[in-house]
């Protein structure tokens, strides 16, 4: 199996000096932005996302301003880039698409496309949504390579085949502990066609007590007073995977040092 890596948490590493979802660091500490990025390039990460996750019109009036400013120091670390499509409204929550959702997206791929390797959906709760991002990146950019991560929601769990049969290069599955991803992956892709789509996931050290019940994946209960070494489970789990080639990242937790380690093991 060959394993490719993108980067860690990006606002993980830039909450450690700021917590404005990372403005203050885009517009005044711009080497923070690019070191962190070489960094992980440095280490072996295949890709690096750039870092407008939050940069959105709910969070913030300058987004534009903010995301154009991402895009820009990305580009000048060099290596392939994921550009990151979060999600417009609350996390984890589903909404009713409106002008404004139209308006967003529209926008922010004006602003991604030509100047990054993949779009990246970030985050995603709702197949709706998704599919409505899709068309608007496929009306604006007819080579598009497009991976969409999905959160492991129930509403996800229904819609599992529509997401497979997305005209997409991957899913990924994001934002939960790792307990929760293998559990989501075994009860709901295990079986199933990917269609020649890669199948990566973000690992997390997140608090599965908080998360799982929105989750809804039952025996959960059973991890809950153990404390599980990340990446053996990982090397576990990635000898029961039928494919050829996956990808790796982080989220939540999992840093400069966390990645460093989980690349010099896994190459090991």
């Amino acid at each position: 199996m060959k394993i490719i890596f993108f980067d860690g948490g990006m606002l993980f590493e830039i909450n450690k000096k700021y917590s404005d979802y990372g403005q203050n660091a885009v517009l005044y500490d711009q080497e923070l932005i690019k070191n962190l990025h070489k960094g992980y390039s440095k280490m072996g990460c295949n890709f690096i996302t750039t870092c407008n996750y939050c940069f959105t019109p709910k969070k913030m009036d300058n987004w534009i301003e903010l995301t154009e400013i991402s895009i820009n120091l990305i580009q000048e670390c060099g290596g392939k880039i994921f550009g990151s499509v979060p999600p417009l409204f609350k996390s984890y929550k589903i909404e009713v698409l409106d002008d404004d959702f139209y308006y967003y997206y529209n926008k922010l791929i004006d602003i991604l496309i030509n100047k990054v390797d993949f779009y990246l959906l970030e985050t995603c709760v709702d197949y709706n949504q998704v599919n409505e991002i899709i068309k608007i990146i496929k009306k604006k950019d007819m080579n598009s390579k497009i991976i969409v991560s999905i959160y492991p929601n129930e509403e996800n769990s229904k819609n599992i085949d529509n997401y497979l049969n997305l005209d997409i290069k991957g899913l990924f599955i994001n934002c939960c502990s790792f307990k929760d991803m293998i559990n989501f992956y075994n009860l709901n892709l295990k079986s199933k066609d990917f269609k020649n789509k890669k199948f990566g996931f973000y690992c997390n050290k997140i608090d599965e007590k908080k998360y799982s019940k929105e989750l809804n994946i039952e025996k959960l209960q059973d991890f809950y007073d153990k404390k599980i070494d990340n990446i053996s489970e990982i090397k576990q789990f990635l000898k029961t995977l039928p494919f050829d080639e996956i990808y790796i990242g982080g989220c939540c937790g999992y840093g400069i040092d966390e990645m460093k380690k989980l690349i010099n093991n896994l190459k090991n």
